[in-house]
């Protein structure tokens, strides 16, 4: 693969054109700096869609695209479990690389992501959204100054509708599809790793009778402070917002609170909504924080740079989730060192 330069555009695919992968298709072209020349997926019905709205080259697997050449960078939007396989082959073929999140349920995937990911010149980076979010990024700013003081407790929630369960379909958890999110942000704006889990889950299974509606976990920081965090995908469809969220720290000197619920927008017009506006595009342009996280992957691309996240953080919101639902298994308190441990970071890792 070429190697892209500051004067762009970057070529990108999208790999999976699943609910997140559409979102990173209409981002990428109405990016000025990177060109959507191809999109993949096994659906030829997706496939054709894609390809004839936006002129980008259709293919139905990872080999068929690297086959082909002309890709510079990949967002790969495909199911978790699936994310292992094909990040090696592109990191191996040199593509520079965005793996939404999770980026693996395996510990051990996780690891030798991060290693393939150190190891290689390529640009690699997960897709943690939240990193991206204004106000996050302000709640990780605060707490670092010491704003809130020594955090002591706090509560994460992110409640999804059940049409979101039914997307899902049971191949995943709710802890991973959603939880991950808040476990990255909180030991992101924490500067503390999650060292145990306690956890249960509803006894109420989604459509497909594999996965729980909800999970409900008790998180320790290494620092002593406990977490409790509220993953659930079984709100009604007619509950008037998508997503009922929430981060909140308490700290020996102050509080920091982020709820994303109404956006300050109602709406009622054949029924009553509350929608989540921050993502609508504005005179054409993507805005919110899956197009913050896009350009600035772009930005490492072109640029040669080290992107914002690293693989090894994300690696280890995996591990968290997988001790949490190894809680829930057993019963127990379990330490997130029991999961497979990443490897020492090099010396230089992250760098390009």
């Amino acid at each position: 693969m070429n190697t892209p330069t500051s004067a762009g555009p970057l070529r990108v695919a999208v790999v999976g054109l699943g609910a997140i992968g559409r979102e990173h298709v209409d981002v990428y072209a109405a990016s000025a700096r990177a060109d959507l020349v191809a999109v993949v997926d096994p659906r030829p019905e997706a496939v054709a869609e894609i390809a004839e709205r936006t002129g980008a080259r259709g293919f139905s697997s990872v080999e068929e695209l690297l086959d082909a050449g002309g890709v510079d960078a990949v967002s790969l939007c495909t199911p978790d479990q699936l994310h292992h396989a094909d990040a090696i082959r592109l990191i191996g073929a040199g593509v520079d690389l965005l793996c939404e999140k999770p980026i693996a349920t395996d510990p051990a995937e996780a690891d030798a992501l991060v290693l393939a990911a150190e190891a290689s010149s390529c640009v690699v980076m997960p897709g943690q959204t939240l990193r991206f979010e204004p106000r996050y990024h302000r709640a990780r700013a605060l707490v670092a100054s010491g704003g809130v003081g020594e955090v002591a407790h706090g509560y994460l929630r992110r409640d999804n509708l059940t049409s979101v369960a039914d997307r899902a379909g049971g191949r995943t958890s709710v802890a991973f599809f959603l939880g991950i999110h808040d476990i990255d942000a909180l030991q992101w704006i924490t500067g503390q790793r999650v060292v145990s889990a306690q956890a249960m889950a509803s006894g109420a299974l989604e459509r497909t009778g594999s996965q729980s509606q909800a999970v409900l976990a008790t998180l320790r920081l290494e620092g002593g402070a406990v977490v409790q965090m509220e993953s659930a995908w079984n709100l009604p469809g007619d509950y008037p917002t998508e997503l009922d969220a929430q981060l909140r720290l308490v700290g020996s000197a102050g509080v920091v609170a982020v709820t994303s619920f109404d956006a300050g927008m109602e709406v009622a017009s054949g029924g009553f909504a509350l929608p989540m506006t921050a993502g609508a595009p504005l005179y054409g342009m993507a805005q919110g924080a899956l197009a913050v996280e896009i350009e600035s992957f772009v930005s490492a691309c072109l640029t040669r740079q080290a992107p914002p996240v690293s693989m090894r953080e994300a690696a280890s919101a995996v591990k968290v989730v997988v001790a949490i639902e190894e809680a829930v298994r057993t019963g127990r308190v379990v330490d997130v060192a029991e999961v497979a441990s990443a490897p020492s970071a090099p010396a230089e890792a992250g760098t390009h």
